[in-house]
């Protein structure tokens, strides 16, 4: 998977590791939420520009790094993000401020360029996917405990940046069944949610509607803390394969 500190730390190992990315080659680590409210429109940029206030964060240790560039999508007809991924790791980071208990209906669509054959969700050594979208959550010091707040300041420590609270990751797995809460082998503080696991998705766009809030509530049994961004990664890192995917315009809006 990739590392979320750098998500998450970097989280810790990750996360100290994804601990201070998503954490080692785990999961990426993100840092703190700045204030736009919107997220950047794939569809509204051109084909070969560098995607517009997304930032690219890279997986430590990982081979070698995932390759994100936009292109035009024949099927759509609109510029989309292409994500290439050849014993790589890395995500795309948007980084902004949202209530999720208000902007909670996340909307988004992605087409998986291969199967990633010897991937596992629930191991350290197959913990890739050729697509996943993660949502993170800002750090609320009145809520964090004491293993939390340690992670954090060793964070903060080697990279300058303090890891969010929690992650939530959508996936696309054929290893699990579909609507599956799994933990990251990596971190407690990241929880994977199977949105997709038919193999016979590969090749093709599909459209995914999510309500955060409620997402959050079931994977992490608690109330959310405040969005701080959105992440796309496509990663092989763990398993040295080689795979892609498209992602389409990523939304956020209010519930009805």
């Amino acid at each position: 998977m990739a590392n979320i500190a750098p998500i998450l730390l970097a989280v810790t190992t990750w996360a100290v590791s994804l601990a201070a990315g998503l954490v080692h080659a785990a999961e990426p680590a993100f840092a703190s939420a700045t204030p736009p409210a919107s997220i950047p429109l794939f569809s509204s940029q051109a084909p070969g520009a560098t995607p517009k206030d997304w930032a690219f964060q890279p997986v430590r240790y990982a081979p070698h790094p995932t390759r994100y560039a936009l292109v035009r999508d024949d099927e759509l007809g609109v510029t989309v993000l292409e994500g290439s991924a050849n014993a790589a790791a890395g995500a795309l980071i948007h980084r902004f401020d949202a209530d999720a208990r208000i902007s909670a209906i996340l909307r988004f669509k992605w087409k998986a360029g291969s199967l990633i054959a010897s991937s596992d969700p629930r191991t350290k050594g197959g913990d890739d996917y050729v697509a996943r979208i993660y949502v993170t959550f800002a750090v609320d010091p009145e809520r964090a405990g004491v293993k939390e707040k340690a992670e954090n300041a060793v964070a903060h420590m080697l990279y300058g940046e303090t890891p969010p609270h929690a992650a939530l990751s959508y996936v696309f797995t054929h290893k699990a069944a579909l609507g599956a809460v799994i933990t990251s082998p990596f971190t407690q503080r990241v929880k994977k949610i199977v949105v997709d696991a038919d193999p016979n998705s590969v090749g093709k766009w599909k459209t995914f509607t999510r309500d955060i809030y409620e997402d959050y509530k079931r994977a992490f049994g608690e109330e959310p803390t405040r969005i701080s961004g959105i992440a796309i990664m496509v990663d092989t890192d763990n398993t040295g394969e080689t795979t892609s995917a498209r992602f389409g315009d990523i939304t956020l809006t209010s519930r009805p």
